[in-house]
């Protein structure tokens, strides 16, 4: 009994590790105008982005027309020391981005990486209500040549795309379905054991 035991633990750590990694939600923060160019540009891009990241939740708030988001917009620019006036404002987990450029783009994901795997303050998430899930299951790979942030960006229809879904639900609890299987596996190889035993007496 013993040596099959054994066995069935043995095959229980050549699981790949990353079946059953949590990555954070990074939560962005994006302020922006209808009738900024920049601004466009750069929903482009993180729609892109979350296209690449699907642990990424991009939070949208026009301010041309909207006067309570344009002083949300000031409140959070001062929660970061940002004394800059004008949009896009951006903050991606802690970390605000004043304007928008090519110059931005590595930074940006890189802040992603980061805050995938490390707890992050949330301030802005805070101050709007909003908090950040830490059990994203899956894996976010890290891009560390310059080259490698490249992204293709494709235009987007309506002011608000839809965040990447999983296929499937077993997609989503794919970890917690195969835990949840090995044990119960595991907890009838053990009944069938005891049972063959206690006729062998």
């Amino acid at each position: 009994m013993k040596k099959i035991l054994l066995l069935i633990l043995l095959a229980f750590l050549l699981i790949p590790i990353d079946c059953f990694a949590t990555v954070n939600e990074v939560n962005i923060y994006f302020f922006h105008s209808a009738t900024c160019d920049i601004c466009k540009q750069e929903k482009t891009y993180l729609q892109a982005l979350k296209d690449r990241y699907p642990n990424i939740r991009v939070y949208e708030y026009e301010t041309s027309d909207n006067e309570d988001n344009y002083k949300l917009m000031r409140e959070i620019k001062n929660l970061y020391g940002e004394s800059r006036t004008g949009v896009p404002f951006t903050v991606i987990a802690d970390t605000p981005y004043h304007g928008f450029s090519e110059a931005v783009k590595c930074k940006m994901q890189k802040v992603i990486y980061d805050a995938s795997y490390n707890a992050y303050e949330n301030k802005a998430g805070q101050k709007l209500g909003i908090t950040y899930r830490t059990d994203i299951e899956g894996d976010v790979e890290e891009y560390k040549e310059q080259s490698t942030y490249s992204i293709e960006e494709k235009g987007t229809e309506g002011k608000h795309p839809k965040p990447k879904q999983y296929n499937s639900r077993y997609e989503k609890y794919k970890a917690s379905i195969i835990l949840i299987s090995l044990g119960l596996v595991l907890a009838f190889i053990c009944l069938i054991i005891k049972i063959k035993e206690r006729r062998d007496r």
